[in-house]
């Protein structure tokens, strides 16, 4: 402690102490230094859920704007949900038991048709939905919709994506009836999200309907109610513990986009302007009948002949005509040559705020090549799997799939057992090739060496194993059957497309080659005094 330290120690003790850590501190970590290159730096000692109660709307009706507006945005948005969704996350059912996988599998295929209640959409396009909304807002609610065993559905459930702004995040605080002794009757929620013991989600306030909708005689708006959690999905990435509420994906480029798309739009007008040759014509006072005619009181009247002459903008090919005495002088604005440096800079920046690749964002090319590509792509696939099996499978897939199955044995479509005995396999989109040659090679390897199972190969391209068996079985049967032969048939032709021999045959190849080899050894061996002398064996080279 210096003197002022030891001073003010006599005093408040703790403060003292509190300046004597920060001047530590700030030695140790030049980040936590006060002065002026850190007079702008603004930080808030908040939580995260403290930091999202005034900016989670303004995130995001700004972030919407952007991809309304801007190309790179909305571009960004198809790159991240057509990775991650591609066609669909698929469920393929593997209880072990064909006849039951079979039937699981074709129960499903119907359903996705009309899981969705507004008729709209099947499943896989409800999952592009909802990681759009993610992206675009920040989190999505899906209602479940239990439906009546008479409806014509082959199983009576269905699906209600909502956008989050049907969350009352003005529903902060205690709820329900305070005065009841048993807690389990006051809800504590923040931000529209009802919290438990240990902050653990028990459901949301919901709206009846989008408060940003005109509103109607059959609406009620900013009348919420709450809906628990086995009623719902609250999909969000999450970022900090404790969080409860879904940032934008766009938060961190929302400032840098904005300033860019302001950029462009100077760059073209400027673009524009310089686009413009105007020829102006300049007549004398000498002329009359052209110009402006005096009135009686001395004012000028408009010119009848040229209505437009006070006209300020600039036409490409214009003539214009002048008033007398009028001039005008253009303004001669340099060339810059820092464009496409500032644009590139800028693209670059957004797409790492977003997490895919500039090239995906852009489609520039003209620098690419096998190795920079595959490069970039490394990153982004892991960040794709990331979301999948941290966000998507465990947040929708898995949630939907259960519910379904409940409600599929309810109504008598399955047997009734444990849903944990329904395990299912979740097959992700193909991640697509750079190099077809070099990448397939590589994973052949891969499956060759036993680093990879072929099960896992062929759901990493996106099949399920087990058709995929059935369909070869099918097809070399028939292929067999009418005795046609492929080189892909390794039952019938080797890697070289040769067919095997049969037996009680050789290969005239091998056996030429055998011949060759007898020939060689005989001359190797030595013959002294009618004794037969065998040299030591050769090591021939294998080509």
């Amino acid at each position: 402690m210096n003197f002022i330290d030891k001073a003010i120690s006599y005093v408040a003790p703790v403060t003292a102490m509190k300046r004597a850590r920060a001047r530590t501190a700030t030695r140790i970590y030049e980040g936590a230094a006060q002065g002026r290159r850190a007079s702008s730096w603004k930080t808030q000692h908040l939580s995260g859920n403290a930091e999202l109660m005034y900016a989670i709307r303004p995130l995001r009706d700004r972030s919407r704007d952007l991809i309304r507006n801007t190309p790179h945005a909305s571009r960004m948005v198809d790159i991240m949900v057509s990775h991650t969704v591609g066609d669909g996350i698929l469920p393929v059912s593997a209880t072990g038991n064909d006849k039951i996988d079979n039937a699981v599998n074709e129960l499903w295929a119907e359903w996705v048709e009309t899981c969705d209640v507004t008729g709209q959409l099947e499943f896989p396009a409800l999952q592009a939905l909802a990681m759009r909304s993610v992206v675009e807002s920040g989190e999505v609610v899906i209602r479940y919709i239990d439906r009546k065993f008479d409806a014509g559905l082959t199983v009576p459930f269905q699906l209600q994506v909502l956008e989050s702004d049907f969350i009352d995040q003005f529903r902060d605080g205690l709820y329900g009836n305070a005065n009841m002794a048993e807690l389990r009757d006051v809800r504590r929620s923040r931000l529209g999200v009802g919290l438990g013991e240990y902050d653990a989600m028990l459901g949301l306030w919901l709206f009846k309907n989008h408060p940003g909708e005109l509103n109607t005689i059959w609406q009620l708006p900013y009348i919420s109610d709450f809906i628990p959690k086995d009623e719902l999905i609250h999909m969000f990435k999450v970022l900090r513990p404790g969080q409860v509420r879904g940032v934008p994906w766009m938060a961190p480029i929302l400032t840098t986009a904005r300033d860019l798309s302001d950029f462009m739009d100077a760059v073209n007008v400027k673009a524009r302007v310089e686009a413009c040759f105007a020829a102006f014509i300049i007549n004398d006072d000498t002329v009359t009948g052209s110009l402006m005619d005096e009135s009686v009181d001395g004012s000028f009247s408009a010119d009848l002949q040229n209505p437009s002459a006070l006209t300020t903008t600039l036409e490409p090919g214009m003539m214009k005509e002048l008033r007398s005495g009028q001039d005008i002088k253009f303004a001669s604005p340099t060339g810059t040559t820092q464009i496409e440096p500032i644009l590139l800079n800028n693209l670059q920046a957004m797409a790492a705020g977003v997490g895919c690749t500039y090239d995906q964002m852009s489609g520039d090319l003209r620098q690419a090549n096998y190795s920079s590509l595959r490069a970039g792509k490394l990153d982004f696939w892991r960040l794709v799997g990331q979301t999948q099996k941290h966000l998507l499978i465990p947040k929708l897939c898995k949630p939907v799939r259960a519910r379904w199955l409940n409600r599929a044995m309810l109504a008598g479509r399955l047997p009734m057992r444990d849903i944990r005995d329904y395990r299912t396999d979740w097959i992700v989109p193909a991640k697509e090739y750079i190099d077809p040659k070099k990448d397939a090679d590589a994973e052949k390897n891969e499956v060759r060496s036993g680093r990879v199972t072929p099960q896992d190969y062929i759901a990493s391209r996106g099949g399920n194993w087990r058709t995929v068996l059935k369909s070869f079985k099918q097809f070399y049967d028939l292929a067999h059957e009418l005795e046609v032969t492929l080189d892909i048939d390794v039952s019938r032709v080797d890697q070289h497309g040769r067919q095997p021999t049969k037996p009680g045959e050789g290969d005239p190849a091998a056996t030429e080659d055998q011949t060759k080899d007898d020939v060689a050894d005989e001359a190797d061996n030595e013959t002294v005094d009618g004794e037969r002398i065998i040299s030591r064996p050769l090591i021939r080279q294998v080509k």
